[in-house]
């Protein structure tokens, strides 16, 4: 996540950067016949840029470095410091940080230090509510000074914060950057609405200027999170929706007595075993019809009894006219 495309290694032709969920930046670099297969991005001492926490394919756990817990899934280059080659900035999605890694090498040969620095805002270390997603380098207030913007994950459940969209302004100077406490571009708004009219979860933020007016809005990818409004049954309905209930109550119980099955005759296999059987249970004419009848049930049962909705969109906010000045709204 938090993908770049940059000439990463100065050699006149754009790479990809990015970030996985395996807890490591990676480069794929760009060659005559398109780009290279992705490698982890390395630090002096041969070991993979990483925060403390890594998927470990081999063992298909998560594994610490040391620490406390940690997981990258953003990465951004940028010459932090104004010597000439590019740093890395890693972001934690879980607690919305962001760490500053070093580059004491020079252009077409980095030579990251393996320490990462904690980097501020508003005096104190980034703790973006929510979560952190893909953090932006851009000047969005004009003033010639890269500024950064991002999207928080958020949640769906009430009592944690929705996600949202933020600016950190940099008031610092070249080679030295120095970042103001957020402020919210697109504020975090509870999933409290009856239509899928905004982004509450999962926000993905790109500064662009979508309306070529000259000033940067923002494409906004994400979840919204809505319950719509449940309509007024006829009596024929209400029978029916006690109907459906009934009939899905008995289906649950057929679907209740393949699991136990599934769990009786994988007792004792190993993984691959007990996958073959469970997929060849799950392939049968019984178990394929009443997942079909109970999923057609609940869709009926969903058009008179309306639940909680989930659907990914992707949103613009144009900015406004006087927005340019610093601290404008979209």
């Amino acid at each position: 996540m938090g993908s770049q495309f940059v000439d990463f290694n100065a050699d006149g032709r754009i790479d990809y950067v990015t970030a996985t969920f395996d807890g490591s930046p990676h480069v794929a670099l760009g060659t005559a016949d398109g780009f290279a297969e992705p490698e982890r991005i390395l630090d002096t001492s041969g070991r993979r840029v990483m925060l403390d926490q890594y998927w470990d394919y081999d063992a298909k756990q998560w594994k610490n470095t040391g620490g406390e817990n940690r997981h990258c899934t953003s990465a951004v280059v940028f010459d932090w410091d104004a010597d000439g080659d590019y740093d890395l900035l890693l972001g934690d999605y879980s607690r919305g940080e962001l760490w500053l890694q070093r580059n004491e090498g020079k252009p077409g040969e980095p030579a990251f230090t393996g320490k990462n620095e904690p980097v501020l805002a508003g005096g104190k270390p980034f703790g973006l509510e929510g979560g952190m997603t893909a953090p932006r380098l851009v000047d969005w207030d004009g003033d010639g000074k890269m500024d950064i913007v991002a999207g928080s994950y958020g949640s769906a459940y009430d009592a944690e914060p929705p996600g949202g969209v933020y600016w950190f302004r940099n008031v610092g100077q070249k080679g030295a950057p120095e970042f103001a406490a957020a402020q919210a571009l697109v504020a975090p708004t509870k999933t409290t609405g009856t239509e899928a009219d905004r982004p509450n979860v999962g926000l993905y933020a790109d500064p662009v200027d979508y309306d070529g007016d000259g000033d940067l809005d923002l494409v906004v990818g994400g979840y919204s999170i809505w319950t719509p409004k449940k309509p007024k049954l006829t009596e024929e309905q209400r029978a029916r929706l006690v109907e459906i209930k009934a009939e899905l109550g008995e289906l649950m119980k057929q679907q209740q007595g393949f699991f136990a099955t599934v769990r009786e005759q994988t007792k004792g296999l190993d993984k691959d075993e007990a996958r073959e059987v469970s997929q060849k249970l799950y392939s049968t004419d019984d178990y394929r019809a009443v997942s079909k009848t109970a999923s057609a049930l609940r869709k009926e049962q969903a058009k008179l009894e309306p639940k909680q909705q989930r659907k990914a969109s992707v949103w613009v906010y144009l900015r406004k006219p006087a927005a340019a000045a610093p601290g404008g709204s979209r």
